[in-house]
């Protein structure tokens, strides 16, 4: 089976001891777990006071490794998001760029996001949204980082009926909380955990919607496969999920 990854990271993160990946050392340990393609964001951009240089590292460092998909963030609280964003997306293989709205410090229903989500709309790119990037119980005790709401998420991708959005970090109760509500949205799996989980998760959102996601280096790689390959779910319906859709997605 083809497993295309939605949440990967390269760079260092600050409070844990997690492995700071070059591009060429992910691609090396995601295909050592049978993980061939990736959609790859850089965790330089979280804490930096612009994402920009970040972005520019990110698109040398994937440059000829095979396949990384590169996903620059944009911060559109930043009077330059626009630069940065033409900047980052003059590069072919960008499809789709995150957003970070708890650690940049704004909401979803902001004015800069919603002129950012019009120019993607224009530009036929797609937009991941961060939700988390660790639990936060376990987050630096100097930091009160809080998710998105997954009410505040589906009042966002109920406003934006024309933009292709990806949630990325949702828990399985919140994915089942807001699915229904939001038919067009595609959930990453990363921090969907229950015994069971896709069974679970299958009873009540659309297969469609569910995309294999790692979230290497914060999470285990191989815990990511084990969802899918000890659910028991039928292999059509497992495609879907580990690559089909997000395939779909991307366009």
């Amino acid at each position: 089976m083809n497993y295309f990854d939605a949440s990967t990271w390269i760079g260092k993160w600050p409070f844990a001891f997690v492995d700071a990946h070059t591009a060429r050392s992910l691609a090396a340990h995601l295909k050592a777990h049978g993980i061939r393609r990736a959609l790859v964001s850089p965790l330089d951009a979280v804490f930096a006071p612009s994402p920009g240089p970040a972005n520019c590292e990110l698109l040398r460092a994937t440059r000829g490794v095979a396949g990384l998909t590169p996903v620059p963030v944009i911060n559109p609280s930043l009077a330059n998001w626009r630069e940065e964003l033409a900047a980052a997306t003059s590069d072919p293989r960008v499809r789709a760029v995150r957003l970070l709205p708890t650690y940049h410090n704004y909401r979803l229903r902001s004015r800069g996001v919603d002129e950012l989500v019009a120019e993607l709309v224009r530009r036929r790119l797609r937009l991941i949204v961060q939700v988390r990037l660790i639990d936060e119980r376990h987050e630096f005790h100097a930091m009160n980082i809080k998710p998105v709401k997954p009410t505040d998420f589906a009042t966002f991708a109920a406003r934006h009926p024309r933009l292709h959005v990806m949630a990325s970090g949702f828990l399985r109760s919140e994915i089942l909380s807001i699915a229904k509500s939001c038919p067009r949205v595609l959930f990453d799996l990363s921090f969907a955990e229950w015994h069971e989980t896709i069974r679970h998760l299958l009873v009540k959102v659309p297969v469609r919607q569910l995309a294999f996601a790692s979230h290497t280096p914060f999470l285990i790689t191989a815990a990511a496969r084990a969802k899918l390959d000890t659910s028991g779910v039928p292999r059509s319906r497992l495609t879907a999920i580990a690559s089909r859709n997000l395939e779909r997605w991307l366009g």
